[in-house]
């Protein structure tokens, strides 16, 4: 290497390495805690959602206390058949439709909406694998939303 791209690397380095930053959504920042949550319908995606909230239950510091209720609906469409009828494209759709209460009073709503369209299999163990991560990975963009809501309320 020579000396020009050891200082330009080095340069850029430490411009990246000081630059500041700070995830905007950590959980030390901030100032709510959500303290019950009660979800109507689809009990799996229910259990995955709630494991992800468990770090905002800490009440311990903060000044805001929030409950929630999610009514949560998953719906798998066919969204194109081939000629014999066969389904060739498959669409995800989750929505969640939550509701923030503080002091037992509605504080806000907020319908929210995922999906994902993909391409039918012919080996079906594959597919329902492919489904279950396109399900996660909605459910994780969910609680995302759900959060950044919350945040922005305050």
């Amino acid at each position: 290497m020579n000396s020009i791209t050891k200082i330009t690397l080095l340069i850029f380095y430490i411009l990246l390495s000081s630059c500041g930053y700070k995830p905007i959504l950590s959980v030390k920042n901030s100032n709510f805690a959500i303290t019950n949550i009660k979800f109507v319908g689809e009990k799996n995606i229910a259990s995955k959602i709630n494991n992800n909230f468990k770090i905002y239950k800490n009440t311990e510091g903060k000044n805001k206390f929030y409950d929630l209720e999610i009514f949560i609906n998953k719906e798998k469409k066919i969204v194109t058949k081939d000629s014999k009828g066969d389904p060739q494209i498959f669409e995800i759709v989750i929505s969640a439709d939550l509701i923030v209460l503080e002091n037992s009073e509605v504080k806000d709503k907020k319908t929210i909406l995922k999906n994902f369209t993909y391409n039918n299999s012919s080996n079906k163990f594959n597919l329902k694998r492919y489904e279950k991560s396109i399900e996660d990975n909605l459910i994780d963009e969910i609680v995302s939303s759900i959060i950044l809501h919350i945040h922005a309320m305050q």
